[in-house]
C-alpha cells in the first residue's frame, strides 16, 4: 500500500506514544535488574545497546524500507507483536548466561558471553526501534507530531518506571513492560483497521497472540541470576545450603534491600585482636547485592565491646562527649560505638527511607531498636545534600559510607559517581566542625595502597583550595594491618592534640603514618606491610610525604594507579584505572596481571569498542547493499553529518545531566528518571510544533542550536547557585525543579531532528530511513564515550564537547544542496 495523507490519524502517534513509554521503562528496568544481578556499568551497557537497537532499526528500514512499505500496517503490527514477546524471551535468556564480568578479558568464552548478552538485551530495543523508524519513515510528512508523540511517551516512560519499582522486585522489572506494549498493539490496530480488516482474521490471531504474551510475561518468574562475586550471590548459596535465612527484602528506585541471618555472618569492620568482647551476633544488611552493613542482634551498648579497638574508635577517644554525625551509616554499628565512647548527640544521615523502616518496624527486636534513643536523630536525606544544605556545627564527622575494605570486585565500581568523597565535600563538611572537631574516614589497606593514598589527596586537596590552609597542619594518620583511619581537623594540630593522638595510636596498636613533626628515620612499624625497598616505613608514608613535601604531580603520574582527588566535575572515587600502568602489571604480575587491573573502566571500553565496530558497519551497509540508490541521491555527506553530530551531542548533554543533578537528586535512578522525563517531553513539545512556526528547517535549525548552545551554557556555569537554593527541598520539588531547569534546552532539541528530515523530504527523502539509523548509531557510541570522557576531563568539558556537536550541524545547514525545495533553503 502506498504512503498517502488520508491513511494517517491520530491513533498512530497514540501507538507510537504507549511503544515510546515501554522502550524508556524498559531501559530503566533493565538498569535497575542489572544493578542488583551485575554491576553499575551495566547501566550504561543498557543505555547503549538499547539506542544500538534503534541505530540496526534504521539500517533495517534503510535497506528494506521500499518492499516493507507496500504492507505497511500488518508487517508494523508483526513487529509490535515481536517487540513484546522478545522482552521476556531475551532477557530471561541472557540472565541464563553464566556470565563472569571480572574475565571477560582472560576468558575468550566469556567474551563471547558478554557479546551474546549485548545481542540479547539488543533484540527488544530493534523491534521497537523499528516500529519508530517504519512509522517515521511511512508517515513521513507527519514526522513532527509523531516525533512528538515519541519523545513525550519516552518522558512519561521514565515515569512510569519510578511507580513499578515499588510494585516488583528487581529482577522482575523488565517483564513487567509487555503489557503496555499490547496496548500499544491495540492501539495501531485501531489506527490501520481498515486496511488490516482485509485479512481480519490473521491480525486478530496476531492481537490475541500479543494478548497471551503479555499475560504469560506478567505471570513468569524470570532467573535471579546474580554475579557471582557479589555478596548476595553467597548468601543465595548459604540459603541453598541452609546455612542462612532471607529475614527481609525491600525494593524501590534507590536500591533493593536484602537482611540475611546467617551464623557464618561476621562483618565487624578491622576489628582488632585486642578487642576483650566478641563480636555479637549479627545480621547482613545487603543493598544492591553487595553488604551495606551488619546489624548487631543486640538490644544496649554494653553488648558492643567489640567496637572498641577497632580503628574507627580513634577519633572517639580524642575527643570528649562529642556531637557526631554519621554520614551514610546503614546498619547501626557505628551508632553502637558512637553511644559507647560517650556521644552526646549523634545525627545520622542516612538515603533510604526504607531502610530506617526496616529497623523501625521489621528487626525493630532484631537490633533495629539502635536508632530507637533520645540521642539519635535520623536524618532521610542524601549524605551530600545534607552536607550542603546545613549549618549545624558538629565536633566529629563520620563518613561511614566511605568507610569499607579496600575496593574490591575487580574495579567493577569504579564507575559508580560518588559526590559524598570529593574534594567539595570534605571542604564543605570541614566548615561545620566546631574549633576542635575532626573529620574521620576508615579504609581497608590494599597492596600497593590506593584508596587511602587517594583519601589523604582529598583531604589535603580540601584544605589547601578552599581555605588557604596548610594541609600538612591539620592532618593525622594511624593504621593496623587491615586498615589506615584519616583524622582532618578544623584547627591547626597543637602539641597537646599530638600527643593524645600517640598514646591513644599506641593503646590500639596502630602505627602512625603521619602527624606534623614525625621524622620518617624513627618509624618503627609494628603492624608491618610493604614499603619502598630498603625502606623502614610503608607505601603509605612515602605517598604522604611525596603529596605533601615532595612532588606531588610527579608522584600521581608515577603511581600505578589513579589516586588523584576526585572533585564534583569527577565525581569517581573508586576510578583506579591508568592506561600508563598496563605495562606494569603485565610485568609485574605476569599471568595474574588481569586481577590487579581495574575492569570497570575496561569494561566500558569494549563495550565502546564493540558499539562502535557495529554502527561503522550499520551505517556503511546500506551504502554497499543499496548502492545504485544511494548513489542517485544528493546530499549524503551533509546527511551524515548532520544527523551523527545531533545524535552524539544529544547523548553528550543528556548523559552528563544526569551525572551533574545525580548529586541534586541524591540517586541516579531518580536522576535518569528526572532527565529523561523533561529532555523527552519537552524535546517531544518542540518537535511538535514545528509546522506551525513558519519558518523553513535550515532557519530552525540555526535557531534551535543557538538556543541550544545559550541555554545549556547558562546551565553549565549558573545551575550551581540555583541549584543551592533548591537542595534543602524534598524528593518530588527537586524533581519538579529539574525538570524545569532543563526544559528550555530541551523544547530546543527537539527541533533538530524533525527539522532535518523535512530537509531530507524535500531534498533526498530516499535517505530519510538511513538519517534515523545514523541518529541512532551515533547514539550508541556518544553513551559510553561521554562516561569514558568525563572520568578524564569532567563533565564541564563534555558537556562543552556536545555543544561542539550541534555548531556542526548548524554549519551543515549551509551544505545541503537543494534539488526540489523552493528558495530559501
Amino acid at each position: 500500500m502506498n504512503n498517502n495523507l488520508s491513511s494517517y490519524n491520530r491513533w498512530s502517534a497514540v501507538a507510537i506514544f504507549f511503544v515510546s513509554i515501554a522502550v524508556i521503562a524498559l531501559q530503566l528496568m533493565l538498569m535497575r535488574a542489572l544493578s542488583v544481578s551485575h554491576y553499575y556499568h551495566f547501566s550504561y551497557l543498557v543505555i547503549s545497546t538499547a539506542l544500538l537497537g534503534f541505530g540496526a532499526s534504521g539500517t533495517f528500514l534503510a535497506l528494506f524500507f521500499d518492499l516493507l512499505k507496500r504492507n505497511f500496517y500488518f508487517l508494523n503490527l508483526l513487529f509490535h507483536l515481536l517487540f513484546l514477546i522478545s522482552i521476556p524471551i531475551s532477557y530471561t535468556t541472557a540472565q541464563s548466561l553464566p556470565l563472569d564480568t571480572q574475565y571477560v578479558l582472560y576468558s575468550g568464552e566469556q567474551l563471547r558471553l558478554l557479546i551474546y548478552y549485548n545481542l540479547l538485551i539488543f533484540i527488544p530495543f530493534f523491534f521497537g526501534g523499528t516500529i519508530i523508524g517504519f512509522m517515521l519513515s511511512y508517515f513521513k510528512k507527519e514526522v513532527p507530531e509523531l516525533y512528538g508523540a515519541n519523545l513525550i511517551g519516552s518522558g512519561i516512560g521514565g515515569i512510569v518506571a519510578l511507580f513499578l519499582m515499588y510494585l516488583f522486585p528487581a529482577y522482575q522489572l523488565p517483564v513487567t513492560i509487555a503489557p503496555i506494549v499490547f496496548i500499544a498493539m491495540v492501539f495501531f490496530f485501531i489506527s490501520g483497521f481498515r486496511e488490516l480488516s482485509f485479512n481480519i482474521p490473521v491480525n486478530l490471531m496476531l492481537l490475541l497472540i500479543g494478548l497471551g504474551g503479555a499475560v504469560y510475561s506478567m505471570k513468569s518468574d524470570p532467573p535471579y541470576s546474580v554475579d557471582p562475586y557479589k555478596s548476595l550471590a553467597n548468601f543465595q548459596q548459604l540459603e541453598i545450603q541452609g546455612d542462612a535465612e532471607l529475614i527481609q527484602e525491600r525494593f524501590g528506585p534507590r536500591g533493593q534491600i536484602d537482611v540475611y541471618s546467617s551464623t557464618t555472618f561476621h562483618h565487624t569492620l578491622f576489628a582488632s585482636p585486642l578487642a576483650t568482647a566478641l563480636p555479637p551476633t549479627q545480621l547482613a544488611l545487603l543493598i544492591d547485592g553487595e553488604v551495606a552493613g551488619a546489624v548487631f542482634s543486640i538490644d544496649n551498648a554494653e553488648q558492643a565491646g567489640v567496637m572498641d579497638y577497632t580503628p574507627q574508635s580513634l577519633p572517639y577517644r580524642i575527643l570528649e562527649n562529642p556531637h557526631v554525625l554519621l554520614l551514610g551509616e546503614s546498619g547501626g554499628v557505628n551508632v553502637w560505638l558512637a553511644k559507647r565512647m560517650g556521644a552526646e548527640r549523634i545525627t545520622v544521615v542516612q538515603t533510604n527511607p526504607q531502610i530506617y523502616d526496616l529497623f523501625r518496624e521489621d528487626i525493630f527486636d532484631l537490633g533495629g531498636s539502635v536508632f530507637d534513643d533520645e540521642r539519635v536523630e535520623v536524618i532521610i536525606q542524601h549524605p551530600r545534600l545534607y552536607l550542603d544544605r546545613t549549618n549545624r556545627q558538629y565536633d566529629l564527622i563520620h563518613f561511614v559510607a566511605g568507610e569499607t575494605m579496600a575496593t574490591g570486585t575487580g574495579g567493577l565500581q569504579g564507575l559508580n559517581e560518588d559526590y559524598l568523597l570529593t574534594t567539595e565535600s570534605i571542604a564543605k563538611a570541614r566548615q561545620l566542625l566546631s574549633d576542635d572537631g575532626l573529620i574521620s574516614i576508615t579504609r581497608g589497606i590494599q597492596s600497593p595502597p590506593r584508596d587511602n593514598i587517594k583519601i589523604f589527596s582529598m583531604f589535603s586537596d580540601a584544605i589547601a583550595g578552599f581555605s588557604g590552609d596548610s594541609p600538612e597542619n591539620h592532618l593525622l594518620v594511624s593504621r593496623n594491618y587491615l586498615a589506615a583511619n584519616t583524622l582532618l581537623t578544623k584547627s591547626p594540630i597543637t602539641e597537646e592534640l599530638i600527643s593524645r593522638f600517640l598514646e591513644e595510636a599506641r593503646i590500639l596498636q596502630l602505627d602512625r603514618e603521619y602527624y606534623p613533626g614525625i621524622i620518617t628515620e624513627e618509624i618503627d612499624q609494628m603492624n608491618l606491610i610493604e614499603g619502598p625497598d630498603d625502606a623502614n616505613y610503608s607505601y603509605i608514608h612515602h605517598a604522604i610525604q611525596q603529596i605533601l613535601f615532595g612532588d606531588a604531580e610527579h608522584f600521581y603520574d608515577d603511581w600505578a594507579y589513579n589516586v588523584r582527588a576526585p572533585t564534583d566535575d569527577r565525581p569517581y572515587f573508586q576510578d583506579y584505572f591508568k592506561w600508563s600502568s598496563l605495562d606494569l602489571f603485565l610485568e609485574t604480575y605476569g599471568d595474574e596481571w588481569f586481577q590487579r587491573l581495574e575492569l570497570g573502566y575496561v569494561i566500558l571500553l569494549i563495550t565502546f569498542i564493540q558499539l562502535a565496530a557495529v554502527a561503522l558497519l550499520l551505517i556503511i551497509a546500506p551504502l554497499l547493499f543499496r548502492l545504485p540508490t544511494y548513489l542517485a541521491s544528493k546530499n549524503k555527506m551533509p546527511t551524515l553529518i548532520y544527523f551523527f553530530a545531533i545524535g552524539t551531542g544529544f547523548m553528550f548533554v543528556e548523559i552528563t545531566f544526569i551525572q551533574i543533578f545525580t548529586k541534586f537528586l541524591g540517586d541516579p535512578i531518580v536522576s535518569v528518571s528526572a532527565i529523561f522525563t523533561s529532555i523527552l517531553i519537552f524535546s517531544g513539545l518542540g518537535s511538535s510544533i514545528q509546522k506551525k512556526l513558519g519558518l523553513i528547517a535550515n532557519h530552525r535549525i540555526r535557531i534551535a542550536v543557538a538556543a541550544i548552545f545559550f541555554t545549556t551554557a547558562f546551565l553549565l556555569f549558573a545551575s550551581g547557585p540555583i541549584l543551592d537554593i533548591f537542595v534543602g527541598a524534598g524528593t518530588v520539588w527537586r524533581y519538579l525543579v529539574t525538570v524545569l531547569m532543563l526544559m528550555p534546552v530541551s523544547f530546543f532539541m527537539g527541533w533538530m531532528f524533525p527539522s532535518g528530515m523535512e530537509v531530507l523530504e524535500h531534498q533526498s527523502d530516499s535517505l530519510i530511513p538511513w538519517a534515523w539509523g545514523i541518529n541512532g548509531i551515533a547514539s550508541v557510541t556518544a553513551a559510553p564515550l561521554a562516561i569514558m570522557l568525563s572520568m578524564s576531563i569532567g563533565f564541564s568539558n563534555v558537556i562543552l564537547i556536545g555543544l561542539g556537536c550541534y555548531l556542526l550541524a548548524a554549519f551543515t545547514s549551509w551544505m545541503w544542496r537543494n534539488t526540489s525545495h523552493p528558495t530559501g533553503w
